[in-house]
């Protein structure tokens, strides 16, 4: 055998680039890490989307009555799927955060997307609920929610809170299928929570910077984003 590193160069490449445990809140899930910002800015800005601007504390009551308009409506359980098929707006963020705070699931669904995979989508995933703001979609075996037929100001701004835990599941994103059938890939919170505080100790994210909301809804970076902005009281 011939050996082409030296024992200190072994060392660096299995142990100390393999050195990556690090702690972090396991036990907490995506909404408590939202809620805790909450508290600790609520008058921070959270979301800019054309010329709204929604505060924390704005966007947090905004997405309980839509957590609160929705069980209304539908029975969700927890870890039920619902599909969020909107633009990005704020609107599309407040649809977000009310589906986890009902411990469902979000499954994002790019408007953009052909109606083939749409169709895929909405069967594979097997879906409770999609949440739409066309008055006109109709969607066959799924119910759809309309958001702007509702009036959220009916309903409380309370914390819904709903109780889950951090390995329930957050989230499904679908592979783009270029390979062959798009697969769904279930995340639950503390891979979520894991992930986002890493990168915001990373880049050094703050409360007084603004994150992009640059990715596709429907690829997982958009995860990162989001969620990389409303831990740390940054504007999305």
């Amino acid at each position: 055998m011939i050996d082409f590193l030296t024992e200190q160069e072994k060392y660096q490449l299995l142990v100390e680039f393999n050195d990556t445990d690090s702690e972090y809140p396991r036990d907490k899930t995506i909404v408590d890490l939202f809620e805790e910002q909450v508290r600790k800015t609520p008058n921070n800005i959270a979301v800019v989307f054309e010329e709204t601007k929604l505060t924390y504390q704005e966007l947090n009551e905004k997405s309980n009555q839509l957590a609160f308009c929705i069980s209304s409506a539908y029975t969700i359980n927890k870890e039920d799927i619902v599909g969020v098929f909107l633009p990005k707006s704020d609107s599309s963020i407040i649809a977000v955060l009310a589906i986890l705070k009902l411990g469902a699931v979000y499954l994002p669904i790019d408007t953009h997307y052909p109606q083939e995979r749409i169709d895929f989508l909405i069967q594979d995933s097997s879906l409770k609920l999609l949440v739409a703001d066309d008055s006109d979609l109709q969607i066959d075996k799924c119910n759809v929610f309309n958001i702007k037929s509702v009036r959220l100001e009916d309903y409380s701004n309370e914390n819904i809170n709903i109780k889950f835990s951090s390995r329930n599941l957050a989230y499904l994103i679908y592979t783009s299928g270029s390979t062959g059938q798009p697969k769904g890939v279930m995340v639950e919170h503390s891979s979520n929570v894991n992930m986002s505080l890493d990168q915001i100790k990373t880049f050094g994210v703050t409360q007084n910077d603004k994150v992009v909301w640059f990715a596709s809804v429907a690829f997982d970076a958009s995860v990162s984003e989001i969620m990389m902005s409303l831990y740390s009281g940054a504007a999305l």
